[in-house]
């Protein structure tokens, strides 16, 4: 079940990608953002109020860190936003990729955040030179100006 939520999970992230670039050429990037989250809010609202429990919500004596993932998802969008219409979904997509999984791993191997520590094994470490491989080769035919 965790596998095919993780699929779906790039497959309307890449969607959404486009879709909200698409609004930012036309309101901006920051306001595409803006529109986002506040339709993220009500559709996340709405789905608490029909009854869709996720957990407790427990305000007082968070961390300060966890209130800081909003300003995160803000700065993630509004930059998606504006470099997909400059470079494409696939770059942006393999520059993010290439950094979501090296941040990953980081956070895997320390156990940062509360995660368990997950070695980073030769196994995983070789995994990720490849996609890194991939990524560099998208940059390279980028620069060539054939992308």
């Amino acid at each position: 079940m965790f596998y095919l939520l993780a699929l779906l999970n790039g497959v309307i992230g890449s969607l959404s990608r486009l879709v909200n670039a698409s609004l930012a050429t036309f309101a901006g990037s920051l306001r595409g953002s803006l529109v986002n989250h506040i339709v993220g809010t009500i559709v996340a609202g709405v789905l608490l109020l029909i009854g869709v429990r996720t957990g407790v919500i427990a305000f007082g004596g968070l961390p300060w860190y966890y209130w800081i993932g909003g300003c995160m998802g803000v700065f993630v969008v509004a930059a998606s936003n504006y470099a997909v219409p400059r470079i494409g979904a696939v770059l942006l997509g393999m520059i993010l990729l290439a950094a979501q999984l090296l941040t990953s791993a980081g956070l895997d191997h320390f156990g940062l955040l509360g995660g368990a520590p997950i070695e980073l094994s030769w196994m995983r470490l070789l995994g990720l030179l490849i996609l890194l491989t991939g990524a560099a080769l998208t940059l390279t035919e980028r620069r060539k100006g054939k992308v």
